[in-house]
């Protein structure tokens, strides 16, 4: 995102922020805050203990498991569960008034939009959601992650100008997410996250079977993985496709069904609905004969 016109409001050292909810990714937003020289004056969390430690960790001048407790900030950022968001700007907009001081409130979820945060429009202010591209495990150097990370962001300008600063101050990058869409795009990275772990799951368990472990199995397979990755990247999804389906081996695509259909039959619907996904990519259509492409068709449709 990129707005020549944007003058900034405040400076780093200047900016007062707060964070309500410390689970793993309010917990790494407050640290790399931090890091790059905001000042943290308020932690809120529903657990004292938990507000307590991050404020520890990120010499935030105060904390607490009431929303009451917010009173100086100039920066909110909001980073609870989905289903919460809208109970705790409930609760905001009934303790703020216009003698606030507040000026931007950000809310981290990849689902809602900033229309979860309109009640507090009335105050004079500015809203938007920015939500990381990012998975935060809890790590003591999730704060890191945030650099080279994009954010997919929307709502009013002035706010998008405001944590695009931010963002890059922490050296990463912002996408504008159209509104209607919003909810298309944290299905897309959802899939792209959540469903590579799941995946890995058959992999796991047929490399047990030969009494590797999980360790070495992830071992091995990084290079490929990281090789696959780079390939999407740099040239697609057309051109980063290999192996038996694109070749059209209809004899180790009946194998493999067979094996799955022996010793993990869980899987058996997964690999089929993942084979007629490839069968519908170009290069393979272009790759296949007619009558190869057909079998394979035939193959991975046909229930036993």
């Amino acid at each position: 995102f990129e707005d020549k016109n944007f003058k900034k409001i405040m400076t780093q050292n200047e900016a007062k922020v707060a964070i309500i909810g410390c689970g793993r990714l309010g917990s790494a937003l407050g640290i790399a805050l931090h890091h790059n020289n905001y000042r943290i004056v308020e932690v809120i969390d529903s657990s004292l203990n938990a507000a307590k430690k991050l404020a520890a960790f990120i010499q935030a001048d105060s904390y607490s498991d009431k929303i009451e407790a917010l009173k100086t900030a100039e920066i909110v950022f909001i980073a609870v569960p989905d289903d919460a968001v809208r109970p705790v700007v409930a609760s905001l907009a009934a303790i703020i008034d216009k003698k606030s001081t507040m000026k931007y409130f950000y809310h981290t979820s990849g689902t809602l939009t900033s229309e979860a945060l309109q009640p507090l429009r009335k105050y004079h202010i500015a809203v938007a959601s920015a939500h990381p591209i990012q998975t935060f495990p809890g790590s003591v150097d999730d704060w890191k992650r945030f650099e080279h990370c994009y954010f997919g962001i929307e709502g009013d300008r002035t706010a998008i100008e405001y944590v695009d600063s931010i963002i890059k101050n922490l050296g990463g990058k912002s996408v504008l997410i159209p509104k209607e869409f919003k909810s298309h795009y944290h299905l897309a990275c959802t899939i792209a996250s959540n469903f590579v772990v799941a995946l890995m799951a058959p992999v796991t368990a047929l490399f047990q079977r030969a009494n590797f472990s999980e360790q070495q199995v992830f071992d091995m397979l990084f290079p490929l993985l990281a090789t696959t990755i780079t390939n999407l990247k740099d040239n697609g999804l057309e051109a980063a496709l290999s192996g038996p389906i694109l070749r059209g081996d209809v004899g180790t695509i009946e194998r493999h069904l067979q094996l799955l259909s022996e010793d993990l039959p869980a899987y058996v619907s997964l690999y089929r609905s993942m084979g007629e996904i490839l069968l519908e990519f170009d290069a393979v259509k272009k790759n296949l004969s007619k009558e190869q492409h057909e079998k394979l068709t035939h193959l991975l449709r046909t229930v036993n």
